[in-house]
Parts: C-alpha cells; sequence; structure tokens
C-alpha cells in the first residue's frame, strides 16, 4: 500500500514535467561520447580485476564505435609508454574475448599466436605497434581474421584502446602507480635537413621495426641492403664505447646524400640506441 502510495505521489511530478514546468537532466550523449566520459574518475574502473574495456561502448552507437577503434591511446614520456605498453600484453593475453599467448614480443610489437584448434570464425589475432607521432608514441592495433569479422572488430579494438587509455589516466591520476623509465622514447625528426625516422621507406613491405630477433648469429647483423658508409663506424663504437656483443643489430633506417641514421639492438645491454651519422661523426639521439 505504502507502494502505490509513492507511487501516485510521483504521477504529479511526470504530469509537470510533460507540460513544461520542470526540466529534467539531459541525459543524452554525443555520437562519440560515452556516458562513462562524464564522469572525472571513471578511470578508477581499472582496479576491478574484471575490467576489460568492452563495457565501455555500453551507450555508445556502430559509428561511435568504429571511431573509437581508430583512436589510438598515446603516450608524452618513457615511462606512460611502457605502462601502456604492459598493459598491452595484458589485454592481449588475459583481457581480450580472443585472448592468446603472445608469439612475438618486443619493444615495438606485439602479436598474439593463432590458435589453429579454435573454430575458423574466432581465429583472430592482434597485432599491437609502438609507432612516433611527433613529440609523441601512439600504441596501434589491428587484427587480423581468418574469416571476416569486419561487422564486429571494431568493438574488440574501441575494448583495447579504452583498457589502454584509462589505465594511462589511472597513472596520470595517481591511481595507479609504475617505475619510472627513461630514454625508451621513439623519435621522429621532421625537419628537411634531418632524417626522419619512418620504418616503412626503406623496402617495399611495410613495417613498424627494422629490428629483428635473432639470436642464432654470432655477429653484428645489417639486416637492411644498400650502401653503408658509416656502417664501421657504427660497430666500432658500439664495442668500444657500449660493450656490446656480437649478436648484437645494426639496422639503417633512413638514408640521404650525406647522412644516414641507423637503429641498434645492443643484445648486451638490452638498449635500443638511434644513431644520427654525418661526416664529422656519429651522435647518439636516444
Amino acid at each position: 500500500m505504502k507502494d502505490f502510495l509513492k507511487f501516485i505521489a510521483f504521477l504529479p511530478m511526470i504530469f509537470v514535467a510533460g507540460c513544461g514546468g520542470l526540466d529534467l537532466p539531459d541525459l543524452t550523449f554525443n555520437d562519440d561520447e560515452s556516458p562513462h566520459a562524464n564522469l572525472e574518475t571513471y578511470y578508477e574502473v581499472v582496479l576491478d580485476p574484471n575490467y576489460s574495456g568492452y563495457q565501455d561502448d555500453d551507450d555508445l552507437d556502430r559509428k561511435a564505435i568504429e571511431k573509437g577503434a581508430e583512436n589510438f591511446a598515446e603516450c608524452a614520456n618513457s615511462t606512460e609508454c611502457n605502462l601502456l605498453w604492459d598493459t598491452a600484453k595484458t589485454w592481449l593475453t588475459s583481457k581480450s574475448k580472443y585472448k592468446e599467448d603472445l608469439k612475438t614480443n618486443s619493444k615495438n610489437l606485439l602479436e598474439t599466436k593463432l590458435n589453429l584448434r579454435d573454430n575458423k570464425d574466432d581465429q583472430i589475432t592482434f597485432k599491437v605497434s609502438r609507432i612516433p607521432k611527433g613529440k609523441m608514441n601512439e600504441i596501434q592495433i589491428e587484427a587480423k581474421c581468418e574469416r571476416s569479422c569486419k561487422n564486429f572488430i571494431h568493438k574488440h579494438l574501441f575494448a583495447f584502446n579504452s583498457y589502454l587509455k584509462n589505465h594511462l589516466l589511472a597513472y596520470q591520476n595517481g591511481v595507479i602507480g609504475y617505475a619510472q623509465v627513461e630514454n625508451e622514447m621513439l623519435v621522429g625528426l621532421n625537419n628537411s635537413d634531418n632524417l626522419n625516422i619512418d620504418f616503412d621507406d626503406m623496402s617495399e613491405n611495410p613495417q613498424i621495426s627494422v629490428l629483428k630477433e635473432n639470436e642464432s648469429l654470432d655477429k653484428i647483423e645489417v639486416t637492411k641492403p644498400g650502401k653503408k658508409k658509416y656502417i664501421g663506424n657504427v660497430a666500432e663504437t658500439l664495442i668500444d664505447d657500449y660493450s656490446c656483443n656480437k649478436m648484437s643489430e645494426i639496422n639503417l633506417v633512413k638514408k640521404t646524400r650525406k647522412r644516414e641514421l641507423y637503429e641498434v639492438n645492443c643484445i648486451k645491454e638490452v638498449k635500443r640506441m638511434i644513431f644520427d651519422c654525418g661526416p664529422d661523426g656519429c651522435e647518439v639521439l636516444q
């Protein structure tokens, strides 16, 4: 009986609101905005062990989710980038609905294994890349499907991006911690007299990084073809100044008439370096 009286008491409010006498709160959202976006501390959801990013699109339409699937997470320093990279590994291996172990696990490239025991419709793998974007680094994800997945794969890519972004916000606001990391940003130089670090322009096939893991060769391996005027200088510097062993790799990633840019995988110290070489010698940029 009390519940019935409460309902009767609520009816006048509905009537008044319908007549324009009372403004009810606006509960609508923009096409690319989730209701979570209005909650300043929504990123605290990362503390929930069941959080996966999938729930973040519950109130979005297809257009907004597709847009979010291409809106990748960005990081401004080495610590943020390493945090996002570790978070990406967690999503790929334990949070994704197509979670699998990693086939490739390097500093700039992650790939999940293809499980041939799965149904063809479920044979989906992910590739995550870290690339320079101005002064930032961007964590990009793409999917490969054995059968067409264009009708739903955007939901998974959206979940990945949202999962990373909320973890970054949680770190920036002191909700979660992460150890400080220095000097591990990928950099791009855009001045006309400088070298632009673009790993796709040295061969016909696109590639995110020219570094390839190869621990079976007892030598410093140069993976890119073409004349390398300063390759000897780089190799000498690696051995004398950085104590790199012969399993290290030297990769020519950009070349102009007078300058060459090398990316080095120094195996002993597990340290990635960028060499900017010219007639006066080589300078370590990173």
